[in-house]
């Protein structure tokens, strides 16, 4: 069993992987004591967002998944739920098998929820090393909280990160959460091995620390040869920074 990132990768056999990613959320919803007041239905939906993203990035399908609400099962569990069916069905993967457990016994007055996702790593998709310089580029920008809910319509698709994951040259993608972009940036830095670290002139060094929430952000790192043509094919994309070895 390894850590990567926040990832759990298992040698399932000779040529996959069983991987693990997880999330949690806490006082988001409708209770009387949320601290941010929305339908349990979307916070479920962006929870599972978060593993969902991990695996797109690093090539993992989908097996299963699960979901821990620690609310009761109506109607709190049961809209968490249908959020979770909708937003797998929303990243291509309707009918996966979706298993969990509710909090029936005690009364609750903020929501909760943890989701797990289990899939499959083809050793076969992992992405060769390389030794050229990398660009970085950001997808989307830091939301959290109440902004989530102010540019929910402004978040990216899945469709948008699949074809990025799928552009001949993309080295390396991670998407970024409460720890920041510079943090998920020299994540990659570290597994890439390019360690030297230029930051684009003009980069907002605010926001580079700013929680990402629920993966509003995706980091994408783009071998040398091939920055132009991404450049080209995703010009939405803001270049932030360059990865040497």
């Amino acid at each position: 069993m390894s850590s990567y990132r926040d990832l759990t990768q298992l040698p399932l056999d000779k040529v996959n992987d069983l991987v693990i990613a997880c999330d949690s959320s806490a006082g988001i919803g409708k209770k009387a004591d949320d601290q941010v007041t929305i339908a349990s239905s979307v916070m479920a939906a962006f929870t599972i967002r978060v593993p969902l993203l991990e695996f797109i990035c690093h090539g993992v399908t989908p097996l299963a998944a699960v979901d821990t609400v620690g609310n009761e099962m109506y109607p709190t569990g049961q809209a968490v739920i249908q959020g979770i069916r909708d937003e797998l069905a929303h990243a291509g993967f309707a009918g996966l098998s979706l298993n969990g457990s509710t909090e029936d016994n005690m009364t609750t007055q903020t929501t909760s929820v943890g989701v797990t996702l289990i899939g499959k790593l083809a050793h076969s998709d992992l992405v060769p090393a390389t030794p050229e310089p990398l660009h970085v580029f950001q997808l989307g920008r830091p939301l959290v909280g109440d902004a989530v809910v102010a540019h929910i319509n402004d978040i990216f698709s899945y469709d948008q990160v699949k074809a990025i994951r799928r552009f001949v040259g993309v080295q390396d993608m991670l998407p970024v959460g409460s720890k920041g972009i510079a943090y998920e940036v020299n994540q990659i830095a570290k597994t890439q091995q390019h360690p030297r670290l230029t930051w684009s002139v003009g980069v907002d060094q605010q926001q580079l620390t700013t929680s990402a929430g629920p993966a509003t952000v995706v980091i994408v790192a783009v071998r040398e040869s091939r920055r132009l043509p991404f450049t080209d094919r995703f010009p939405e994309l803001l270049e932030i920074g360059r990865l040497e070895v």
